[in-house]
């Protein structure tokens, strides 16, 4: 997937910024609408003590996918951005929060901690973020689907064990072709995939 020239591409109330080998940011004079991703709700404290803290690095990600702009895929090899809107953050440390909150919100047994914390964690868990992107696979003037992909690896610290790998895909289609139902696929599918690595990690390190 690469990111190339793309000028005045309409897509039912959708536009995508004009490319030029890299990405150009929209005027500061236009409006932008900020997004964030959804997060469950934390747990409440239970007392436990016997948890394993495992250390969540952010995701490594392509460059077409490693900064704040929302990403559709036009074709199989373009890749273009959704004008007048952002991600609160890059979209790899939104899914390095996502994937803290759900360990926070579920009774996996796991205390998630980031690398800047300087707290030795008992696990590693290193990400790649594969896809995140509102795919047109059935035209301009459809809903496109959602396309969230996921690669973790999971590293036991004592003695830099490699524990396991997997990948976690979710797809959801938009309900309609607008800004505000894309968003709401894009919380769907984060969730779907980062809900099954949780459990994933849980299970391997339990």
């Amino acid at each position: 997937m690469t990111v190339s020239t793309i000028k005045g591409l309409a897509l039912a109330g959708l536009s995508a910024l004009a490319l030029t080998g890299c990405v150009s940011l929209l005027p500061e004079t236009e409006p932008v609408a900020v997004y964030r991703l959804s997060s469950p709700e934390p747990r409440q404290a239970d007392g436990e003590v016997d948890r394993v803290i495992v250390e969540i690095e952010r995701p490594m990600a392509p460059a077409g996918l490693s900064g704040d702009e929302i990403a559709i895929q036009v074709s199989d090899q373009h890749l273009a951005y959704m004008a007048g809107a952002r991600w609160i953050s890059p979209a790899p440390s939104l899914i390095q929060n996502l994937v803290i909150d759900t360990f926070h919100s579920d009774d996996t047994g796991i205390d998630p901690v980031r690398p800047a914390d300087a707290i030795r964690g008992e696990y590693e868990l290193r990400l790649d973020l594969r896809e995140f992107e509102a795919a047109y696979d059935q035209g301009a003037d459809a809903a496109p689907v959602v396309r969230v992909r996921i690669a973790a690896r999971l590293i036991r610290e004592s003695g830099r064990e490699f524990v396991g790998s997997q990948v976690f895909s979710a797809e959801v289609r938009a309900r309609e072709n607008r800004a505000g139902a894309i968003i709401d696929a894009f919380n769907a599918a984060s969730r779907q995939a980062v809900d099954d690595l949780a459990r994933w990690t849980a299970d391997s390190t339990g």
